[in-house]
């Protein structure tokens, strides 16, 4: 469908816009899917927030890598939910936005994992003392 618009100009000139692209039809959300987004969203946010503050008064790095998991595991995967809803609510059932949050959320899920665990050990290694055998041994005493 194509859309044709004529536009007057303040000199008197007009010129026409054209644009080729599907009418969407919108409509108001009902309160049930208002509130249902609202009551996500706002969870969505808690955690989120609640895990930065956490991470601020976390005492080391380590500490702070253990504790992205509410964020990115439960707060981050409400917010697409409170999307998804919302798109939904006001434009109706769309396939793409499904697998859109679908893919989001099982990838957030699936990086997040990884990222923590490759930044786990790096951390974890920068705490290791080297100078300690691995076999549990204490440390050789200086010969100064």
């Amino acid at each position: 469908m194509t859309t044709i618009v004529n536009t007057p100009l303040a000199s008197g000139q007009s010129f026409v816009l054209a644009a080729a692209q599907e009418q969407v039809q919108y409509s108001d959300p009902s309160w049930f899917a208002v509130i249902l987004t609202g009551a996500l969203a706002i969870t969505g946010s808690i955690f989120i927030f609640v895990t930065a503050r956490a991470m601020y008064l976390a005492p080391d790095a380590l500490s702070q890598v253990n504790m992205v998991g509410p964020a990115v595991g439960l707060g981050l995967p409400l917010l697409i939910a409170a999307n998804l809803v919302y798109s939904f609510a006001t434009e109706g059932f769309v396939l793409g936005y499904l697998i859109r949050a679908i893919v989001a959320i099982t990838a957030l899920l699936v990086v997040s994992s990884v990222g923590s665990s490759v930044m786990g050990r790096a951390l974890h290694a920068t705490h290791w003392d080297h100078t300690v055998p691995l076999s549990g041994g204490k440390r050789a005493k200086d010969s100064f």
